[in-house]
């Protein structure tokens, strides 16, 4: 559940970020959608990247050792 959260949160805010671009810029879906998803070299946007990484594999890892108690608390 948590991994679901984190995607749907993260994929809302892309969301908003690029109604919010489109607004601003008036330039292409495509254009605003390749500037915030890739970034160039040089930039700091890569340190996003490496924390959103890691946010979902904590996710992961939180989904799982929950999946995990809930299995062994079962009575057999």
């Amino acid at each position: 559940m948590v991994t679901f959260l984190f995607t749907f949160l993260l994929l809302a805010s892309i969301g908003v970020i690029t109604m919010f671009d489109l607004y601003l810029y008036e330039r292409s879906l495509m254009s605003i959608l390749n500037a915030n998803i890739f970034f160039e070299k040089g930039t700091s946007q890569w340190m996003l990247f490496v924390n959103l990484i890691a946010g979902l594999i904590y996710g992961m890892v939180v989904d799982y050792r929950f999946r995990k108690s809930k299995k062994s608390s079962k009575p057999s």
